[in-house]
């Protein structure tokens, strides 16, 4: 019953892939060498994406690591290298809450910006997500590539520097103003259990619950970054 289970799972994942290769790939026309995942409605697709998106490098990579699927894994080291591009274009080097690259749409205040990164900002708030970390991680640990430890060191730089408030850190109101603007009074519990998490473990030595470019990690990550041990034989 199990193996039924994981097999239907796997198989949906699979095709929930492919898909997303084949009919959401998308390239801003300023900036063609970028990779984001679009959204859709029906059959029209719709050029925005968010932070909460940037997950999707990480989730490729993994499904390639497991599968033994090389396309797969190229695919998401493209979108790792998209999410880590809405970081370095901002004056604070963090990414903002979501994007657009629909050249029919750019503000005019933003027209250059358009020009010179491939994107333009729709919500300038950094609320203290972990995604474009997550998949820093996954890239670092399947590839070995130290590239992916700099980005997780300067993006943990910025935001430590940026967010940091009295007793804590909290969301700032735009990553492309200088020090991000003015701060709110919460901090996300999501800060600890993800962000600090992925941006030590990047770094952190080989250990048995550590992702590896094998195919056979002992451990998972669940969407808040704990480790589950694998019930079984290694995935």
């Amino acid at each position: 019953m199990i193996s039924n289970h994981l097999n239907s799972n796997l198989c949906s994942w699979i095709a929930a892939a492919d898909s997303t290769i084949a009919n959401l790939t998308s390239h801003p026309t300023t900036r063609p060498d970028l990779t984001f995942v679009a959204m859709f409605n029906n059959t029209l697709l719709v050029l925005v994406s968010e932070h909460l998106a940037c997950f999707d490098g990480g989730n490729f990579l993994l499904g390639g690591e497991v599968l033994g699927r090389q396309d797969y894994i190229d695919y998401g080291l493209a979108l790792v290298n998209g999410c880590h591009d809405t970081y370095t274009s901002t004056a604070t080097g963090i990414g903002p809450e979501a994007f657009s690259w629909d050249p029919n749409s750019v503000p005019a205040n933003q027209s250059t910006f358009f020009q010179a990164n491939g994107f333009y900002i729709t919500n300038s708030i950094y609320d203290l997500r972990p995604e474009v970390l997550e998949s820093y991680y996954y890239a670092y640990r399947i590839t070995g590539d130290t590239k992916y430890q700099d980005w997780a060191w300067d993006a943990f730089v910025a935001v430590n520097a940026t967010t940091r408030a009295n007793s804590g850190f909290s969301e700032i109101e735009n990553v492309n103003a200088p020090g991000g603007g003015a701060k709110g009074d919460f901090q996300e519990s999501f800060w600890f259990a993800e962000v600090m998490k992925y941006a030590y473990i990047i770094h952190a030595p080989d250990a048995e619950w550590q992702v590896n470019s094998g195919g056979k990690n002992k451990w998972v990550f669940n969407t808040e970054a704990h480790p589950l041990k694998v019930r079984g034989p290694p995935i």
